[in-house]
């Protein structure tokens, strides 16, 4: 075989490589910001916040996060989870909830705080 003609079959080779891993990538990719509406967490006293145990895609019993959010809010973000994340995500089965956090009104937005015991 020439030389030409396996240059040629090499490049044609990668280029059908990176074409199929490309498509892959972007069939496949689900990696995208969630960015919450800022209502979600406004308040103007503590009693307005509340702690949920999702904030992501995934929840806190699934290696998610918990937030304090406003606390009529909490159909809102069920309802925009719902849309922005995607069906069939796959989330790890770490727990990573904790229950010595507390929702404060801090700057008109909800947050959490940790209790220290005395």
């Amino acid at each position: 075989m020439r030389p030409v003609y396996t240059v040629a079959a090499l490049l044609l080779t990668a280029a059908l490589v990176a074409l199929g891993v490309k498509a892959f990538h972007d069939g496949t990719a689900q990696t995208r910001p969630i960015v919450l509406p800022f209502e979600i967490f406004w308040c103007a006293k503590d009693d307005d916040c509340v702690v949920v145990d999702q904030i992501g895609c995934c929840s806190c019993s699934e290696g998610g996060a918990q937030a304090a959010i406003t606390s009529w809010r909490r159909d809102e973000l069920r309802r925009f989870l719902k849309r922005a994340c995607a069906p069939g995500r796959v989330c790890i089965q770490v727990d990573v909830c904790r229950s010595d956090m507390v929702p404060r009104c801090v700057d008109r937005r909800c947050t959490l705080e940790v209790v220290h015991d005395h």
